[in-house]
């Protein structure tokens, strides 16, 4: 992979909306790799006063579909996601990290893990991603 695809998925991320919005930080960017930190807010704690699943799965979601587009791609699309909630979490800062499984020419699996501070596994996830190269999906 070059390093300017890289920056342009760097750059299309960091700059998207709900990225800001929700306030992810990229850690970590290589071909097939990726380390997402998210500093959890007041905002996603939800009635059980922890972090809302929704969050997990977001921020699983995009460390996953940025890893398929690491791999050269213009465009991902999720086409299934299938998350294990492991364990809740309060405050801090989150992790999630995202590798591929299986790749051909028009799909990725990926696997993505979101940890604490400590390291310890919150939730598990793993995805099927539509490619693309070039044209919209």
């Amino acid at each position: 992979m070059t390093r300017d695809h890289l920056q342009k998925v760097k750059a299309d991320f960091e700059n998207s909306p709900f990225w800001n919005f929700i306030g992810l930080e990229l850690k970590e960017l290589e071909e097939g790799h990726v380390l997402l930190a998210l500093p959890i807010q007041k905002e996603f704690i939800n009635v059980r006063n922890s972090v809302h699943g929704g969050i997990y799965a977001s921020v699983l979601d995009t460390a996953m579909g940025m890893t398929g587009r690491s791999l050269g791609f213009d465009e991902v699309a999720t086409l299934h996601l299938d998350i294990q909630y492991l364990k809740s979490v309060m405050d801090g800062t989150v992790y999630s990290e995202a590798s591929i499984i299986h790749q051909n020419r028009n799909t990725v699996f990926i696997e993505g893990r979101l940890k604490n501070e400590d390291g310890e596994l919150l939730g598990h996830c793993t995805g099927t991603f539509k490619l693309s190269k070039g044209e919209r999906i």
